[in-house]
């Protein structure tokens, strides 16, 4: 951090942030998740399709809770197949910065590590 931003930051502006970033994580996920996400369910299943299924006793409605249905779980599987793309290639990424010769061979590095991790969940399962 200290070569990007040309001076050193303060123990603040570092307690801050990571203050910021704990109180996030605490509050997103007891409040938003346990305490609202939780207490939905459909006889002890969950996930959009359960909470779709829910909403699905009206008929006149049917087509458009379908439809809003199969997008949030297209949402979902796109999120699981992203993310950890996203990741290794940003954590490579941030090689770049501190080893800049190491630049050719970060788009190799990635695919050869997404690789190993699909064959390696493939093999488990």
């Amino acid at each position: 951090m200290l070569g990007l931003t040309g001076s050193t930051p303060d123990t603040a502006a570092t307690l801050g942030v990571l203050s910021l970033v704990v109180w996030t994580l605490i509050v997103v996920t007891t409040i938003k998740y346990v305490s609202v996400a939780m207490r939905v369910d459909n006889d002890g299943e969950g996930g959009i399709l359960a909470l779709m299924s829910l909403l699905g006793v009206q008929r006149q409605h049917r087509p458009t809770i379908i439809a809003v249905g199969l997008f949030g779980a297209a949402l979902i599987y796109g999120d699981g197949a992203i993310t950890p793309a996203i990741s290794v290639l940003s954590a490579l990424e941030g090689l770049e910065i501190v080893l800049p010769a190491f630049a050719p061979y970060v788009l190799p590095l990635s695919v050869l590590i997404m690789c190993l991790i699909l064959i390696h969940l493939i093999t488990i399962s």
